[in-house]
């Protein structure tokens, strides 16, 4: 016993930078799935179902109570509703507009964040965040491909829509971990998303019966690429990032956490023979920048 390996000891930085990169995997793992045999919401169904397993499994190993109190199973319920919207927004916007433009529109969050937080735990806001915030706008126009010879299709306007709205949502869904994590009875963090996990996973079986689509991953391949997506993102990725990042300046982890958006933009022009025109670089350059000052400061000024 004295042998084992404690991860808390690991500089957090450095967690964080790997959490970072589990991430920006996740949208290349989503884009490897045929969408034609399993849609985006039950993708991110096996994902969370998989994930709330392997977390479950990985609480109890490392000596947790699994057991939430009333009000923080309420917590655990409503954040997993938001956060399957987050994914049912999120998968669209990859098949739709690719990876590495879905992952950047998402992470445009930190502005709503900062917005709810106001209202919710009365942080202040400056000048300078709406300057930011009407810059990163600016970034987003020339991301989407305003101004190049892009061909807006109702299928890439769409995919636009979702990655705006997947920004809004994963706000509130930050909002509200960040109001549980305020609580006295507050579980650890490998519990609680586990539970957010789970919840995650019911609302989204929820929807996928709605839309009446097949549950079943096709194939060993299809399982394969789920249960990576589940174990690197919604597992080790998450969690890298859920622990460290409040150990650390809000500068360097707004820094740190833009590997994830970058990542996934390289990964997508590896993997996945996606591009970027000249203006839109020039536009994810923009909107990154302004995320990253919007996060540092917003930190700050705490």
């Amino acid at each position: 016993m004295k042998n084992r390996v404690n991860f808390t000891n690991i500089h957090p930085i450095i967690v964080l930078m790997f959490g970072a990169i589990c991430i920006s995997f996740a949208p290349i793992f989503v884009k490897l799935i045929d969408s034609a045999l399993l849609g985006p919401t039950v993708i991110g169904l096996w994902r969370v179902v998989l994930g709330s397993v392997i977390l479950f499994i990985w609480s109890k190993l490392a000596g947790n109570s699994i057991k939430l109190s009333k009000r923080m199973f309420i917590f655990a319920t409503v954040a997993g509703f938001l956060f399957s919207l987050d994914l049912f927004f999120w998968h669209r916007s990859i098949f739709y507009s690719g990876a590495g433009m879905a992952t950047i529109l998402a992470n445009t969050q930190v502005f709503t964040t900062a917005i709810l937080s106001y209202f919710v735990f009365k942080e202040r806001l400056s000048i300078l965040f709406f300057v930011v915030a009407l810059s990163a706008m600016g970034g987003v126009v020339l991301l989407v491909g305003v101004g190049s010879d892009v061909e807006f299709t109702k299928k890439y306007l769409e995919g636009i829509f979702f990655g705006v709205a997947t920004g809004i949502v994963y706000a509130c869904y930050i909002v509200i971990l960040k109001h549980a994590g305020e609580k006295e009875e507050k579980p650890k963090m490998l519990t609680l998303l586990a539970w957010v996990s789970l919840m995650t996973g019911l609302f989204l079986f929820l929807i996928s019966l709605i839309e009446q689509v097949p549950l079943l991953p096709p194939d060993f391949y299809h399982w394969v690429v789920l249960f990576l997506l589940a174990l690197v993102a919604q597992s080790v990725g998450w969690w890298a990032i859920s622990s460290s990042i409040l150990k650390i300046e809000g500068s360097q982890s707004g820094l740190i956490l833009l590997l994830q958006p970058v990542l996934a933009t390289i990964w997508g022009i590896v993997f996945l023979a996606e591009h970027l025109k000249s203006v839109q670089i020039i536009g994810a350059v923009v909107t990154l920048g302004a995320i990253y000052i919007g996060s540092a400061f917003r930190t700050m000024k705490k």
